[in-house]
């Protein structure tokens, strides 16, 4: 069991054909946020560089996204059953 608690679910296991959507929606989601993820690591390297020190707001942000990509890939890769934002709840 996961230590998570999973407000939203999967349909039933009976109704495979939904989950199959909901992952091909989230697969779509997931390579968009990884190249908002590749664009926040180059915006934030930049930042190091003019300015010696990272961003706190990029970092923030960098870790809601990892936070945000690990609950897609646990959905997508039937971990847990929680379906992911924006039908379930933001990671925290």
């Amino acid at each position: 069991m996961s230590d998570v608690p999973q407000t939203v679910e999967s349909p039933p296991a009976g109704d495979l054909g939904v989950r199959v959507l909901y992952m091909l929606l989230f697969a779509v989601v997931f390579w968009i946020v990884s190249w908002t993820l590749a664009v926040t690591a180059i915006a934030q390297l930049l930042v190091r560089l003019l300015s010696g020190r990272p961003s706190p707001e990029l970092a923030r942000f960098g870790g809601a996204i990892a936070r945000y990509t690990k609950q897609l890939v646990e959905y997508l890769t039937f971990v847990t059953d929680r379906v992911p934002y924006p039908v379930g709840e933001f990671p925290a």
